[in-house]
């Protein structure tokens, strides 16, 4: 279990879901909220991976209704996030491309390229269309539905924990279907730490947190404060952000007159 120095101000705060207590006796263990710890030597540190279930974390974003905090630059986040007596080293996107309008495919296409210039390992899926319909009025419509995104997400934490490629998980979803996930971990491998990531504005899953040995919730200013730059450059690519992306501008500094003599 990870121990649980108290919070600093602005960091991970501390959770009190009502059923966490109802959860432990369930479990035999208490779901700690994430805390920055103190400093070890990087030996000693416990190896991080991350997934996230991008769709989830998207939609998240986008209720928020600003555009501009979808550019966001997932092992900035976690750098930032993560104890110091742990060190970041996997990041995991999954996400699928939907049928749609060019220029939102386009916005997809130049974020999932800035990922893989920052290192992010991304998993692709894919959407199929099916037509439903009214049987009353006649009316029909097509639906698209996701395919690939929750099983790549599970592949990919379940191979890399049989591989040992990490200590300790960070999964970010509120999604409920990957508690398979999170309890298949912790059953085949005990000595291994889960930990849930709920994205803003979500609570998180009870039925994941069953399985986790702690959570930590991302809000605004975390994702503030880990958004990509204009130009994304790395691994032989460049990738410039998109208009829609581009942060609200800050109000003009105002500045002082300097004088400069000369002799």
């Amino acid at each position: 279990m990870m121990s649980t120095p108290k919070a600093r101000d602005g960091e991970a705060r501390e959770e009190s879901p009502a059923g966490d207590k109802a959860r432990s006796k369930r479990t035999g263990r208490e779901v700690k909220e994430v805390v920055r710890g103190g400093w070890r030597p990087p030996v000693f540190r416990k190896r991080v991976a991350v997934y996230v279930d991008g769709f989830n974390l998207y939609h998240a974003l986008d209720d928020l209704k600003r555009p501009y905090l979808k550019w966001l630059d997932l092992r900035a986040l976690m750098k930032g996030l993560i104890p110091r007596d742990q060190v970041l080293k996997r990041v995991v996107w999954c996400t699928a491309f939907k049928p749609s309008s060019r220029a939102k495919q386009l916005r997809h296409v130049a974020y999932l390229s800035a990922m893989e210039a920052k290192g992010v390992t991304c998993r692709v899926g894919h959407f199929v269309a099916h037509t439903n319909g009214c049987k009353a009025c006649g009316h029909r419509w097509t639906s698209w539905t996701e395919k690939q995104g929750d099983v790549n997400f599970a592949l990919s934490v379940l191979s890399d924990a049989q591989a040992d490629l990490f200590d300790v998980a960070y999964i970010i979803t509120a999604d409920g279907d990957h508690a398979a996930t999170a309890r298949f971990v912790k059953q085949q491998f005990p000595h291994k730490s889960v930990v849930s990531v709920s994205p803003p504005g979500r609570a998180h899953n009870r039925f994941i947190l069953e399985w986790c040995d702690a959570k930590l919730s991302l809000d605004t200013p975390h994702i503030e404060a880990a958004l990509l730059p204009e130009v994304v450059r790395g691994r032989g690519r460049t990738v410039i952000r998109p208009a829609m992306y581009d942060p609200p501008l800050l109000p003009k500094q105002r500045r002082h007159l300097v004088l400069v003599s000369s002799n």
